[in-house]
């Protein structure tokens, strides 16, 4: 079995693909050509049995490379934060132009390749092409573009991911300690439902999820909450 992993450096990419390395899966995980950090992830990712790939972020780049490799599930991962944006020189609507954007193109990829791969696409819980958030609004345009691209798919929807980030993110990690004392608070209450669907993950939990739905026989299904741990 072969996997393409879209988003293979960030933070739960990274552990997608030591996992998959780990279970024996062919991985190719996924850097920019113009990742002034390649060379890093070259060594990186080959000492945990992985190969880096750098096609370019285009369509028919994609497709052919994945016809050549014959993937069987291609992990959509990808995100960005305000300043990874700026540092990257993403102007406008940063979230429309890269969560969506380039869902897009990994989907157009992946229908022109043939393969028909699975597509495992990591969202966001409250995505909703209706949310008044531009991340939330983005992120569910792209549930859109996975659901609709004749592809077998999954989509996980998780909460808060929380951890040893490069990036920081304290007031994140704040959030989801403030948040899970409320859930857990409503849990004694009888509202278990709702703290299982937002009670914040781990990388190593949500990876691990990511990929035992990626590779069940369902498919063409949402995930969140305890289907995720």
């Amino acid at each position: 079995m072969t996997a393409f992993v879209l988003g293979a450096t960030g933070f739960v990419g990274r552990e997608v693909v030591r996992q998959l390395c780990v279970r024996g899966t062919k991985t190719y995980a996924h850097v920019r050509p113009d990742s002034k950090q390649l060379a890093d992830w070259r060594g990186r990712f080959g000492e945990l049995g992985a190969e880096v790939d750098t096609t370019a972020w285009d369509a028919a780049a994609m497709a052919a490379r994945w016809r050549e490799l014959k993937p069987a599930q291609v992990y959509v991962l990808i995100g960005t934060t305000r300043s990874k944006a700026k540092s990257d020189s993403v102007q406008g609507n940063i979230y429309e132009a890269v969560d969506l954007g380039l869902t897009k193109i990994a989907v157009d990829a992946a229908r022109a390749s043939e393969v028909k791969p699975r597509i495992v696409y990591l969202s966001s819980v409250g995505a909703d092409p209706k949310a008044r958030s531009a991340y939330l609004k983005a992120r569910g345009e792209a549930e859109d573009v996975v659901r609709d691209s004749g592809l077998p798919w999954v989509i996980a929807r998780p909460s808060i991911i929380t951890g040893e980030r490069e990036d920081g993110r304290l007031g994140e990690r704040s959030a989801a300690v403030v948040g899970d004392g409320l859930l857990a608070f409503v849990g004694v209450l009888g509202a278990k439902g709702l703290r299982a669907r937002y009670r914040s993950t781990t990388p190593d939990v949500l990876a691990s999820a990511l990929i035992r739905i990626g590779e069940a026989p369902e498919h063409d299904a949402i995930s969140d909450g305890s289907a995720l741990r």
